[in-house]
């Protein structure tokens, strides 16, 4: 999957009901073993403080960035960048700023 595959269409920016200015990140550490540890990430500026913050405490392990919703009460994720190792998802691309 790559850019190829990508579906890019205008978008009328009324259609958001709201916006989550200050968003929870969380970003999971993954070594060759394929252990993880969790970090919970609150009060970032933006998303590359999040990346940058990965790149310096990945310590050769591989970075993986969510960003936590609330959908009726129930928190979710939605992963921003690199993939899990255990092979049940979707890859996304290598992102330029975490280098592997």
């Amino acid at each position: 999957m790559g850019v190829e595959s990508m579906k890019i269409s205008p978008v009328d920016p009324r259609y958001v009901s709201e916006e989550d200015l200050t968003p929870v990140y969380r970003v999971d550490f993954w070594n060759e073993n394929c252990d993880s540890s969790e970090h919970r990430i609150e009060n970032a500026a933006c998303v590359e403080d999040v990346l940058a913050w990965a790149e310096a405490n990945r310590n050769g392990r591989q970075a993986v960035v969510w960003v936590e919703y609330n959908y009726g009460g129930v928190i979710g994720m939605c992963r921003l960048h690199g993939q899990e190792p255990t092979g049940e998802e979707t890859p996304l691309p290598p992102s330029p700023m975490l280098e592997p």
